[in-house]
């Protein structure tokens, strides 16, 4: 289950009047004769309520401390993803002077190699050697030693490490890739650059810089081989989700999962935790003697009221650090309402400057609900995030989309210069969605209904390009001629 913001606890005053209760009492030992008529009935009223009131209290204060462990447990995972990407960083960083070096005199001497890649594997252990490949084949490696079988080893056609060789050519971007297993035994995750010679106007291909990063070493940099570590970790491919390479792949299933992401230079992983203990365990017990325990009344409920006020407040400080690293829908790691509105900003400054359109496509799944009501919300999730994926490839990289509640999405299309291109995303969205969703054995099918609006014409801010999108979408579903709507009157279907 991804983690939530708390709920907002109301306090409610009998009757308005907090003083009632005391002058109830007080009315009684004025008239002994009519405490007579209660002296049956209110032990039992009195009882009742300080049960109702000792239980509603012992389970508020067993809530707030699952919320609580639960914005540690965000926290800590933070910090390990923070770890992660800077020993990443610094090791990606640090080969920066050896191609300076290649690019400028187009070779290096084998002495010269040596011992500059001795300096650079002292500075940084998680490099476990340096590679260069001119033209592909793997021909200067430092350290040698325990390293032969790299000699020689043609990176474009190595069954493994090709693809990723491959798509660094066609890119002329450096990339990391992996975790593999190498040839000379271990796990790491491989950062190659291309190196380019400059000659005159045009760059000649000299060949590939490899840095294999120590994947075990990088693990234990990040704490995750720290045994007081309270949560457990799995990491997997962002852009492929079967592609799980650190802890088990039905981490990401359970229903205490929490799911982060770690930046990389051509992409990102996905990194999740789960506690080792269920929430709420460590504040059972407490709660369950506190119950037993219900005519100590007094010195339990002072107990719980201060536990309850430090829980909140220190609750209150972890969620305003997690809000501010929380931008992404834990579910299907889509952009958050928050991010969204930043990102809209951004396209909308841009647009004015540059005197561009914005659309923005409203989006509601067609049948989503009946599969949540005869499967489950678990599937219904399952379902969620395979159409956030099919999103993500039917659209740009620069077009920004976002599940703004249940089963709406929102998608925002800048620099827009032909209104037919808008036309053409939301039919690829909805052609993405064609093909059936396989869930253990199941084919689910979905469709969509979008509603389309356009910055300026069709609204200014933020608010009023959603409500224009949606209405549109309302009107698409309504007359179910058609699956896309143009709120305004550009479109081929307007509102």
């Amino acid at each position: 289950m991804p983690p939530v913001l708390p709920p907002t606890i109301h306090y409610t005053k009998l009757n308005d009047n907090p003083c009632l209760t005391t002058l109830i009492i007080e009315g009684y030992s004025m008239n002994i004769k009519q405490l007579r008529v209660y002296k049956f009935f209110a032990p039992i009223v009195v009882g009742v309520i300080v049960v109702v009131l000792f239980f509603y209290m012992s389970n508020l204060y067993q809530n707030t401390a699952i919320e609580q462990e639960r914005a540690t447990h965000i926290e800590r995972l933070a910090e390990i993803r923070a770890k992660i990407e800077g020993s990443l960083n610094g090791a990606t960083n640090l080969t920066m002077g050896l191609i300076a070096h290649i690019r400028v005199t187009g070779s290096i001497e084998p002495s010269l190699f040596e011992n500059l890649s001795n300096e650079l594997l002292i500075d940084n252990p998680l490099i476990r050697n340096i590679t260069l490949a001119p033209q592909n084949i793997i021909q200067y490696v430092f350290p040698l030693q325990n390293n032969e079988a790299a000699l020689g080893l043609d990176l474009l056609n190595h069954p493994i490490q090709g693809a990723a060789t491959r798509t660094i050519i066609e890119t002329q971007q450096p990339i990391l890739a992996g975790p593999f297993e190498l040839a000379q035994g271990g796990v790491a995750v491989i950062h190659r650059v291309p190196i380019y010679i400059q000659e005159g106007s045009e760059k000649r291909y000299w060949g590939l810089m490899s840095t294999p990063i120590d994947f075990s070493e990088l693990i234990e940099k990040a704490g995750l081989n720290d045994p007081s570590l309270d949560i457990r970790v799995s990491m997997r491919s962002t852009a492929d989700p079967s592609k799980v390479f650190y802890g088990q792949a039905s981490l990401f299933s359970e229903p205490e999962v929490f799911v982060t992401q770690v930046s990389i230079l051509n992409g990102s992983w996905d990194i999740a935790a789960v506690p080792k203990t269920p929430y709420g365990h460590s504040a059972s017990n407490l709660v369950q003697g506190a119950k037993i325990a219900g005519l100590m009344l007094g010195a339990i409920t002072a107990f719980l009221t201060f536990q309850l006020i430090a829980t909140t407040e220190k609750l209150h400080y972890s969620q305003q650090r997690y809000q501010i690293l929380a931008q992404h829908d834990s579910l299907t790691g889509l952009p958050n309402r928050s991010m969204f509105q930043e990102l809209y900003r951004s396209a909308i400054a841009r647009a004015q400057r540059k005197k561009y359109q914005v659309a923005l496509l409203f989006m509601d799944l067609n049948k989503f609900k009946q599969i949540n009501d005869e499967f489950g919300h678990q599937v219904g999730d399952v379902v969620l995030k395979e159409v956030a994926n099919r999103f993500r490839q039917a659209t740009r990289g620069s077009d920004a989309v976002m599940r703004i509640g249940g089963d709406e999405f929102i998608l925002l299309l800048e620099d827009i210069k032909d209104l037919t291109g808008v036309q053409c995303v939301a039919e690829k969205i909805i052609e993405s969605l064609h093909a059936p969703i396989e869930i253990e054995g199941y084919k689910h099918y979905v469709g969509v209904s979008i509603g389309i609006a356009l910055y300026p014409q069709d609204g200014q801010s933020f608010q009023e390009l959603i409500s224009a999108g949606d209405k549109a979408m309302y009107t698409a579903k309504r007359e179910r001629k058609t699956d896309i709507y143009w709120y305004s009157g550009v479109g081929t279907d307007t509102v």
